[in-house]
C-alpha cells in the first residue's frame, strides 16, 4: 500500500496494526462459531484518503496490481452499517499466499466519525461498537454520521446529548490535558531514527503513552507483556512508514486524544441553532442555546489558554543548547497550532455576530431587551474567562 501510494504521488495516510487482544476475544463471543483461523482482520492496513472517489481510485489500483488479489469485499459506504459506520473493507492476500489481512479504506470525515465513536467508547464506558448500553450516544453517533443531512430537529437533539454528558467540555479537557505532554514525548519520538513500529497506550485518566520500536518483534514481545499484565488495557501496536505528529494524531486519534474534529462540527451545530432560533423569532429558544453556546466557548478558551501557560513553562525551563533549539522550534508549531485554534473561533464569533445584527429585533421594547440580555451574557462570559486567564497564569 505504501508502494501504491508513492507510485501515484498520493498524500494518503498508511497504517497497519494487529488487532488489539480485547478486540478479538469480543469478536469470538459476538459469533462463537467463528473459527480463530478464518478471523481475516488480525492483521489490518488502513488507507485514509479525502474523498469517497479516492476510496474507489486506490480499489481500482489493487485490482490491477498484479501481486494482489481480493478475496472478498464489503462496502459500507454505499450500504452504511446502522449506527452510522461507513468504510470499504477489503479482504487481500498475495497471488501464492493463503494469508489474508483486511485492509479499511476510508475518506478523512468518516474515519474521524469513527474514531469518535471509540473516544466515546473510552470516556463514557458506552461500549457502542457492540450496540452497548447508552442508547442515547449510540443515537448521537448515529446523527452525526448524517453529518450534511441533519435537519433542524435532529440538531437540537445533538445539542441536547452534548448538554445532558457535558460532552464538548469533557473532550476539551481531556485534550488539554494531553496535548503538551504528547508533544513533548513527540519531541523525544523524533529523535530516534528508524523507529517506525509504535505501542500506543491510553486511559481514560491519564496521559497517553507512546512507545517506539526499530523492530517489530520487540514491539510485538512489549504489546503481549502489556496486555498479560492487563487484559483490559487499551493499546494499539502499530506502523507508520513515515511517522509524523500531524499523521499520527489524525490515523490514532482515537489513542492520541490531543485533538478532533468534532469539536469543530459541534461549534457549527449550535450556531445553526442559534441562526435559525434568531430567524424564526423563538427567542427563548435563542438565549437557551446562545448561553450553552457560550459555556462551550469559555471551556474551549480557557483550556487553549491553559496549555499556552503550559507550553511557556516549558520554554523557560533550563536545558542543553542542542534541546533548546529543537524546544524552539517545536514550540513555534504549537503556537501555531493553538493560534490557529483561537482564530477559528474568533472568525466564527465574527460571523455570528454579523448574523445577529441582520436578525435581531431593531427596534421598540423588544429590541432593548434583546440587546440588553445579549451583551448581559456577553458580559458575563468575558469576565469569567478573564478570571480563568489570571488564576491560570498564577497557577
Amino acid at each position: 500500500m505504501c508502494n501504491i501510494n508513492r507510485k501515484n504521488k498520493k498524500d494518503y495516510i498508511v497504517t497497519y496494526r494487529i488487532k488489539r487482544f480485547e478486540s478479538i476475544i469480543g469478536k469470538l463471543y459476538r459469533f462463537p462459531k467463528m473459527q480463530f483461523s478464518r478471523m481475516w482482520d488480525i492483521g489490518g492496513c488502513r488507507c485514509i484518503v479525502s474523498t469517497n472517489e479516492e476510496v474507489y481510485e486506490l480499489k481500482a489500483l489493487i485490482e490491477k496490481n498484479p501481486f494482489l488479489t481480493i478475496r472478498k469485499e464489503y462496502d459500507y459506504i454505499k450500504s452504511p452499517q446502522p449506527e452510522g459506520y461507513k468504510s470499504l473493507h477489503l479482504f487481500i492476500s498475495l497471488i501464492d499466499d493463503n494469508k489474508v489481512i483486511e485492509l479499511q479504506i476510508r475518506n478523512k470525515e468518516d474515519h474521524n466519525w469513527a474514531t469518535l465513536v471509540e473516544i466515546t467508547d473510552l470516556l463514557f464506558d458506552a461500549k457502542l461498537k457492540e450496540f452497548g448500553k447508552n442508547k442515547d450516544l449510540l443515537r448521537f453517533h448515529f446523527l452525526l454520521s448524517k453529518r450534511f443531512d441533519l435537519t433542524i430537529d435532529e440538531k437540537k437533539e445533538i445539542s441536547k446529548i452534548i448538554k445532558k454528558y457535558k460532552y464538548f467540555e469533557k473532550l476539551s479537557d481531556v485534550f488539554t490535558r494531553n496535548y503538551i505532554q504528547i508533544r513533548k514525548q513527540w519531541l523525544e519520538i523524533e529523535s530516534k531514527h528508524n523507529h517506525n513500529y509504535f505501542l500506543i497506550e491510553t486511559k481514560k485518566d491519564e496521559v497517553p503513552k507512546i512507545t517506539t520500536y526499530k523492530k517489530f518483534e520487540e514491539a510485538e514481545d512489549n504489546y503481549f507483556r502489556i496486555y498479560k499484565n492487563n487484559q483490559t488495557a487499551n493499546v494499539v501496536l502499530t506502523h507508520l512508514p513515515k511517522p509524523n505528529y500531524e499523521q499520527i494524531s489524525i490515523a490514532y486519534s482515537n489513542y492520541i486524544l490531543t485533538f478532533h474534529s468534532f469539536l469543530d462540527d459541534c461549534y457549527e451545530i449550535f450556531e445553526n441553532l442559534i441562526e435559525k432560533a434568531l430567524i424564526d423569532k423563538r427567542y427563548y429558544l435563542f438565549f437557551k442555546n446562545f448561553t450553552l453556546y457560550n459555556d462551550i466557548v469559555y471551556n474551549h478558551i480557557k483550556n487553549l489558554v491553559s496549555e499556552a501557560i503550559e507550553l511557556k513553562q516549558i520554554s523557560n525551563r533550563k536545558v542543553n543548547k542542542s534541546v533548546k533549539y529543537k524546544l524552539k522550534q517545536k514550540e513555534q508549531d504549537w503556537v501555531k497550532d493553538i493560534n490557529n485554534q483561537v482564530r477559528k473561533r474568533q472568525d466564527k464569533q465574527k460571523r455570528l455576530q454579523v448574523s445577529f445584527r441582520q436578525n435581531m429585533p431593531k427596534s421598540g421594547i423588544g429590541g432593548f431587551i434583546f440587546k440588553t440580555i445579549v451583551r448581559n451574557i456577553s458580559k458575563k462570559y468575558n469576565k469569567k474567562l478573564q478570571k480563568a486567564i489570571f488564576e491560570t497564569s498564577i497557577n
